[in-house]
């Protein structure tokens, strides 16, 4: 079978063997597509537009069969907006250094690349884009099932050739030769820093949640040449991690919290001369996955929700007209219904004859499900699923920091600082994510955003050895708490799941 792709712009023809959904050729294409189920069809966000002899419609790329003549237009995934944090504490560049050196942050969700002057450690350019193992799921159970599944090598290449792009974009902005690059330093999660080398993270998937490699080693990539990898503590807090609180240098003294947003909730709280870790399985919400009109942080996504003048008011993100809304925009949603009356303490999205008269205009039915529109034109709305899922999310992170407390023998009183991570983070509103007990509402004065300190944790690794000494103390002073097997947390989230 002959299958013609148009990924934006660009056609190729790939002959199929056997029978393949379209979204298994496209994966093996290595073609960014965002398919944040993993293929069983269920995030819908994996549209594409086909030609064949039923005619010319939209449908869903892993529930669509190859057949032959088929053609497929897949619409771009573009560039990312890049968070800067700014906060990292400037570790002195190795002396005698020359040349230059790459730092990447590899997430989940998007990559960013970091471009120094290996001498003087200034930042020279930087890139960002969407991590194209998008197509293979949007959080790492998915992406483990898909190495269980046969297709690791298909992410590892499509993870190094997305590195690879970035350098050369680099290099190009610095007007620099990719040969000048010289050192490589990388941070991602567990399971990322596995994929990135070729490493099957299976055994993270299954109890114990053993990862064949914690790093802080070196491994040579094509193209890229010997790229240093940051120390992960445990199968689920991982390098990421080690590098923000490298960053942020989380142990110089008293209680402070350090959370890392994303589809896991890696947080840290160093107290007492040691660092309590764990990850709460918070799933990929706060990213707009397994959300009815959810979306990555992009042009269309409805970034921001407030009541003025007896009305709701988005801010979208490119200035366009809004299709979606990402997980900040949905945790301003919610935040706002509770404030309204219509989602109540057990997050039910009341009917539109028990909400107050000045909101009902606010409330409908879609579906036979009850719903609270965004736009005037009530094209995109929040679901009483999408309540559901952010109700679980938030409890399981608010239940990790308690469980924290709990392990160091802390009160919420006792914390100085909570200190926020990631671009999720950076954009977050720190009022409505207390309102809905994300964390405890006393912490909102000491609460603050810290932008991406994965990309300056990688860079201090990159361009100082002092840095990279520091690591090693911040991994070596590090407790990990299995909270999957611990009835601590399972009180707490129970205790954590109302909106109060």
């Amino acid at each position: 079978m002959r299958l013609t792709i148009d990924d934006a712009g660009k056609r190729m023809v790939v002959d199929v063997a056997e029978p393949r959904s379209v979204l298994d050729v496209l994966q093996e294409q290595r073609i960014d597509i965002h398919a944040t189920c993993g293929g069983v069809g269920t995030c819908r966000r994996c549209q594409v537009l086909v030609r064949d002899d039923k005619g010319l419609s939209y449908r869903l790329a892993c529930k669509t069969p190859v057949s032959d003549g088929m053609e497929v237009v897949v619409e771009a995934v573009g560039a990312i907006d890049v968070v800067q944090s700014g906060t990292t504490r400037a570790f002195p560049p190795d002396e005698g250094a020359s040349g230059y050196g790459m730092a990447i942050d590899i997430g989940t969700t998007t990559l960013v690349a970091h471009l120094h002057d290996l001498a003087s450690g200034e930042r020279l350019a930087t890139v960002g884009r969407s991590n194209p193992q998008i197509a293979f799921g949007s959080d790492v159970i998915s992406r483990i099932s898909a190495s269980v599944d046969g297709k690791l090598d298909l992410m590892t290449t499509a993870v190094q050739d997305a590195m690879r792009e970035m350098k050369a974009k680099l290099c190009k902005r610095a007007r620099i030769s990719p040969d000048d690059v010289t050192r490589v330093a990388i941070a991602g999660n567990t399971v990322m820093q596995h994929i990135a080398v070729g490493l099957p993270p299976d055994t993270i998937g299954v109890n114990p949640f053993t990862p064949l490699s914690l790093f802080g080693d070196e491994h040579v990539i094509e193209g890229l040449g010997t790229c240093r990898f940051a120390r992960c503590i445990a199968g689920y807090v991982g390098g990421d991690i080690a590098a923000g609180m490298l960053a942020r240098e989380i142990d110089a003294g008293g209680t402070r919290l350090f959370i890392d947003l994303g589809t896991n909730g890696e947080m840290a709280l160093a107290a007492n001369g040691r660092i309590a870790c764990c990850a709460t399985a918070a799933g990929p919400v706060f990213e707009g996955a397994n959300v009815r009109f959810g979306m990555p942080a992009s042009a269309g996504a409805i970034s921001k929700v407030y009541f003025e003048d007896g009305k709701v008011k988005t801010q979208v993100l490119g200035d366009v007209e809004p299709v979606g809304l990402c997980g900040t925009g949905l945790i301003d949603a919610v935040a706002l219904m509770v404030r309204l009356g219509i989602v109540d303490e057990t997050g039910y999205l009341l009917d539109d004859d028990e909400v107050d008269d000045d909101f009902v205009s606010l409330v409908g039915c879609e579906d036979d499900r009850n719903v609270f529109y965004l736009t005037d034109d009530k094209s995109v709305y929040i679901t009483q699923d999408d309540v559901r899922n952010l109700q679980l999310a938030k409890a399981a992170v608010c239940a990790g920091i308690y469980t924290l407390l709990d392990a160091t023998g802390k009160d919420v009183s006792d914390i100085e600082s909570l200190e926020i991570a990631g671009g999720f983070g950076a954009f977050l509103n720190l009022k409505s994510a207390a309102e809905i007990g994300l964390f405890p509402e006393e912490l909102l004065p000491c609460a603050s955003s810290v932008g991406n300190t994965s990309g300056e944790g990688a860079t201090a690794l990159l361009v100082s050895s002092a840095g990279r000494s520091r690591e090693a103390e911040i991994v070596d002073k590090c407790d990990y708490l299995e909270l999957s097997t611990s009835a601590t947390f399972n009180s707490f989230y129970i205790e954590m799941m109302e909106f109060e």
